[in-house]
């Protein structure tokens, strides 16, 4: 066993040593990913500190620690902008040095204990990435090219608020790999405005003008009401503090969601899923999608996943899209073609978490 594959910390172990692995790695790794200055700076001098550490272990053995208590702490200062932390967070109007910020951290989160502990224990990561879904679209382009069916039914996995449900509400920009204008795609009037960098050997391919969609569902253990004022602050709060335009993106494709919301049945998705697949179209090909919800699913809930796609195929074709990642480099693309019980796999992109960036391989 090589010292890299040692210093991986155990997923759902909660003692002082792991926790501080979890928290270096975030912060060395996740963290610079995608420019969370603030939260790059923190994470270390979180996993030297015993007092944070034995907090943190009320977080869920399912749940990210990291996310989870950057989120608390970003909920509770989001209408405190008088607190000295706040100068810390540019979305709150700050503009200090992250590197300086963990002592006024330390301070909040000490003072701050009681309701810090109780969100820990009782809120979820359930973050809606829109920017996500500029690897979504090319990925079910790929499926559209290999079925014959005219539309998608579509069931994603752990949707949220079920914002990325609403993906062919938006508009996007993929330029070609030197730079210059590529393709548009969507709905180029739309209020949420999506472009990403494309990187690698390989243009995107031509997307179709439209792929259509016959039916949309969610299965979400518990659903982001988006009608909710606090719900929505929760979905804030999971942003980091330097990206701006993240939130001012969370906004506009909230208000979408608001005057149609998306359709999402409370419950377990790995329970759920079999029934979902049955009750879709026929004449619609089956496509199961989950963007970075799988890490959050046991070990035997994924398989149960694995089994209604492989069940349903007995029938008909069945597709599954996963976006997935280490956290360690970047997040991959993967699209699972289900027939006669049987499954291949193409790995058809490589992305940065965020949707920063796409690197097509298919």
């Amino acid at each position: 066993m090589t010292e890299r594959m040692r210093e991986r910390p155990v997923r759902g172990d909660r003692s002082p040593g792991n926790l501080a692995l979890v928290f270096r790695d975030f912060g060395k790794f996740e963290a610079p990913q995608v420019g969370a200055r603030l939260y790059e700076a923190l994470s270390p001098r979180v996993a030297e500190d015993v007092e944070l550490l034995e907090l943190v272990a009320a977080v869920p053995a399912s749940q990210p620690p990291p996310n989870l208590l950057f989120g608390a702490v970003h909920y509770l200062l989001l209408d405190r902008r008088h607190e000295p932390l706040a100068r810390y967070y540019a979305d709150l109007g700050g503009d200090e040095a992250p590197g300086e910020a963990f002592e006024a951290f330390r301070e909040f989160v000490l003072r701050e204990r009681t309701a810090i502990e109780g969100l820990l224990r009782t809120r979820r990561v359930q973050t809606n990435v829109v920017q996500r879904c500029t690897s979504l679209v090319p990925a079910f382009a790929h499926v559209a090219g290999g079925m014959s069916e005219h539309a998608l039914a579509l069931v994603e996995i752990g949707p949220s608020a079920g914002l990325n449900m609403l993906w062919d509400r938006y508009g996007y920009a993929y330029p070609r790999l030197d730079g210059s204008a590529g393709q548009r795609w969507g709905d180029l009037g739309s209020p949420v405005q999506l472009e990403t960098e494309l990187r690698g050997e390989r243009e995107l391919p031509e997307l179709p003008v439209a792929i259509p969609v016959a039916r949309r569902v969610g299965l979400e253990l518990e659903p982001v009401d988006v009608a909710d004022d606090d719900a929505v602050r929760w979905l804030r709060a999971l942003i980091w503090p330097e990206h701006v335009e993240r939130h001012k993106r969370l906004e506009a494709a909230i208000a979408i969601a608001r005057r149609d919301p998306p359709r999402i049945v409370a419950g377990d998705a790995t329970e759920l899923l079999a029934g979902a697949l049955v009750e879709a179209p026929g004449d619609a090909a089956l496509c199961a999608y989950a963007t970075h919800a799988l890490y959050q699913i046991p070990r035997e809930g994924v398989q149960r996943i694995y089994a209604a796609l492989e069940a349903a195929s007995a029938e008909r074709v069945a597709w599954f899209v996963v976006i997935e990642g280490t956290g360690r480099e970047h997040s991959e693309v993967f699209v699972h073609r289900y027939e006669g019980g049987r499954r291949t796999t193409e790995h058809v992109a490589n992305c940065n978490p965020h949707g920063r960036w796409l690197e097509w391989l298919a």
